[in-house]
């Protein structure tokens, strides 16, 4: 089963038309959609909740979810129309502050993952909004979030960009934590440097591959985070990176869907 466990439902014309004829013919069998709303040039959650009544057997609807503006109550509607998921972006605190948790804790009561956005955040021609802070969307919060919440999924976008080092650590320890690398991480970062950061690997460094002893590359799913258009290219990345430092076809099999699908539990 091949997921993409990041893409958002964008404000054009027939957009989840063509996203889903692009998944068909990328053979992606599900996609996780997020919608973030006007502000981002995106539809917001009603829409995305269309789109998966629509193509319920290709769309898997992630609610977004304001931290510092709704509460647990929002949550609880998101479950009741179908959502999965949920997204977060934009803070009023840093991710682990403690007025979030009660939001935390319902998302685990439901089973239901967060993804969170991390580290730097693209900016809108037009954009008036000056509450926004990269540094409380650090990976190393998700390390009190994953203690406190041992049973919530969490995944991270963009492995931390540009706090690598320190999202991959987080991903070391915590066995409810998983990253991807949607984002410019693909196209500015080589191979090596990823070679270097994912050091915990081999059986030679068996006591520090932390809880669970897994693989740098199991800690990973596939996300685009991309227009439908470049998705394609985004797969194309993962794999040229996967097949350079010669990670084996059953982890990339993990990183392309399975790991994703134990997550969702499909």
């Amino acid at each position: 089963m091949l997921i993409d466990f990041h893409e958002n439902l964008h404000n054009r014309k027939n957009y989840i038309d063509e996203l889903v004829k692009e998944c068909k013919r990328l053979k992606i069998d599900k996609v996780c959609l997020m919608g973030l709303g006007s502000h981002h040039e995106m539809f917001g959650n009603d829409e995305v909740e269309q789109a998966f009544k629509k193509y319920p057997d290709t769309v898997i609807g992630l609610g977004h979810i304001k931290l510092g503006v709704d509460t647990v109550d929002k949550i609880d509607t998101l479950c009741q129309k179908g959502f999965r998921g949920l997204k977060v972006t934009r803070p009023l605190a840093n991710y682990d502050d403690k007025r979030f948790f009660p939001i935390y804790a319902r998302a685990q009561d439901y089973h239901m993952p967060v993804l969170f956005h991390l580290g730097i955040l693209a900016r809108r021609e037009n954009e008036t909004s000056f509450d926004i802070s990269m540094n409380r969307m650090r990976p190393a919060y998700l390390d009190t979030i994953a203690r406190a919440f041992p049973k919530l999924t969490l995944i991270g976008a963009h492995l931390g960009n540009p706090w690598y080092e320190e999202a991959c650590e987080v991903a070391r320890w915590n066995p409810n934590v998983y990253f991807d690398l949607s984002g410019s991480t693909l196209k500015k970062k080589k191979p090596p440097f990823f070679k270097e950061i994912f050091w915990w690997t081999g059986k030679q460094t068996f006591h520090y591959k932390g809880l669970k002893g897994k693989e740098p590359f199991e800690k990973i799913v596939f996300g685009g985070d991309v227009p439908y258009e470049l998705i394609e290219d985004t797969m194309s990345d993962y794999k040229s990176l996967m097949d350079n430092l010669r990670i084996s076809r059953e982890i990339q099999d993990k990183v392309f869907g399975r790991t994703a699908a134990e997550i969702l539990n499909l």
